[in-house]
Formats: structure tokens, sequence, C-alpha cells
């Protein structure tokens, strides 16, 4: 089964189309959007004026894109909203649920016959304000020592935009949920989470500092050593392949991707593209460890 996998989209209307475009000329049979799809920033919008336009824009430009593009193609498509979407606008998109695509956040879903792809979008906290995605990592580690974050935002889960305070000490962990998630593997599977594992190549920001999750890394870890976890795909940190030039890594057995996305006007639009055998990954070219010029990259 031949896959394109892509994140941080933010509304743009190059890098979706894009993505669209490649999908259908590279003939792919399935497609996974791994996070972050509405618009990213709105300057001079109220609160609710932000919640308004991202729930416009997936019923007047996402859904109806996916619909034609699925129309055409036929192909199977996985997706959910990241840290930078609000979780409210998930009400426009579950009608949609397992016909149009698969929500697969917390859930597992049959990718071919021999191999499931389960999904997590939950990051550890940010410095950023929307908090409707995030949690602490651990009871033991909230969040990778160092790292600027803000505990105070707000989150939008019943309509509208209200005040929230993160509890840093929280036994409400990204670990305990993936210990539920764990219940539901009972053979090969790929893992598709927003964050990235911590202290890898794919989660590194600009100042060089790591902010991945280390439950994610510590679950990545007992799957692919139990022979499980085929592969994870992450997105999240845009610039991190720029910063560590590599898109890939290896944790035991499995390899874990963060293609990046381009930032800004102009930028080009990133992918990558797998072909999933009853062995695994089949390499297309390149190696994942090497960052390409090229505006994607095949593994």
């Amino acid at each position: 089964m031949k896959i394109i996998f892509a994140t941080d989209i933010h509304a743009s209307h190059t890098h979706f189309s894009t993505l669209l475009r490649t999908a259908e000329k590279e003939q792919v049979e399935g497609m996974i959007i791994g996070g972050d799809i509405i618009p990213h920033y709105l300057p001079n919008v109220s609160r609710l004026g932000r919640l308004k336009s991202a729930m416009r824009y997936l019923e007047e430009d996402f859904i109806p894109a996916l619909r034609d593009f699925r129309k055409r193609t036929g192909v199977k498509i996985f997706l959910d909203l990241g840290n930078d979407d609000f979780i409210y606008c998930r009400k426009v998109l579950e009608p949609y649920d397992g016909d149009l695509y698969h929500l697969i956040h917390s859930k597992k879903h049959r990718l071919t016959d021999d191999v499931d792809i389960l999904g997590y979008m939950i990051v550890p906290p940010t410095p950023f304000r929307i908090k409707d995605w995030e949690k602490p990592d651990s009871m033991e580690n909230p969040y990778a020592k160092g790292n600027m974050i803000a505990t105070e935002g707000y989150i939008s889960v019943h309509g509208i935009l209200e005040d929230k305070v993160l509890d840093l000490t929280s036994d409400d962990t990204i670990e305990k949920d993936l210990s539920h998630l764990s219940k539901l593997i009972d053979g090969p599977f790929i893992f598709v989470s927003h964050s990235p594992p911590y202290h890898t190549p794919l989660d590194i920001i600009h100042n060089g500092f790591h902010v991945g999750s280390i439950s994610i890394k510590r679950f990545i870890e007992k799957w692919s050593t139990q022979g499980l976890l085929i592969a994870s795909f992450h997105g999240h940190i845009h610039e991190s392949p720029l910063r560590s030039g590599a898109i890939g890594t290896r944790i035991g057995n499995a390899r874990c991707i963060n293609p990046g996305q381009g930032e800004g006007k102009g930028s080009e639009f990133r992918y990558i593209v797998f072909d999933l055998s009853e062995c695994g990954i089949s390499l297309f070219s390149e190696d994942e460890s090497t960052l390409l010029s090229e505006s994607h990259q095949r593994i």
C-alpha cells in the first residue's frame, strides 16, 4: 500500500492543494494528515472570531476539497487535529468520520489486512496559548526541563474560548493515555503522533532545545522492541529537519519520521511517500536520515 504523509498544513491553500495533487500524481492508496490543519494565525480577530473562522474553513474549504479528491481517487484518508487546532472544530469533522475519512486520535484503524494505524495528537506543554491538545507528559516529567512553556491559555471545548491553566501536577498525562492506547495493540501497526519523540533529530526547535515527548519515545521503544511497531510519523516541530539535518531516526526496530513543514509565503511543501508491504516499509530511494534539498522526501 502506497501512502503519503504530511502535517502542519495550517490552512495553507498552497500546501493543501499540493498535497492533494501530489497524492493523485503518486497514485497513492492512502493519505495521512498528522494534525494542525486550520488557520495558524488570524491577526486582529477576536477569540470567538478565530473559532468561527476555523470552523468555516473546515466546512467551506477543507471538507469539500477532500470530498472531491476522494470521489476522484478513492484514496483512504486518515487525519486528526493538532495542538494549533481548536478541539471544538472536531464537531465539524465528526459527521464524516468513517465515511469520507477516519479520525485517528486515540483510535485504531485497519490500514491493510496485516497492519493497523494508531493515532495520538496531544503534545506536552508549549509556550502557545491554545491548550486544547496539551497535557503534562508524565507526572515524573511534565515537560522537558529547561524548555519555555506557558501554563495559562484557553480551550474551546464548549464552543467558546475559555481561560485555562494547565495543572502540571495532574495525573491526566500523555503517559497515562498511551497506557490506555496500548490496550488496543494486538498486531503490527504504524503510529501517528503529532508530537515527536524527545531528544531525537525530530524535535529540535530554532534555539537547539529538544521539545518532544519522553512518554511517546518510551511508547515507541516498547512496541518497536516487541516487534509490533513498524514506523512512527510525527510533525509539530516544523523546523526540526532543517535544524538537525535529518527527517528520520531509528528507535529500536522502528523508523521514526518528521518531514517538517515549510513556513511563510512561498515556502516549499514537505511530505513523505512510503510503501507499506507485509514485511514493513519499503524504501523508495534516499535514506531517511538525510535531509533532501527537494520539496519532498521519499523513504
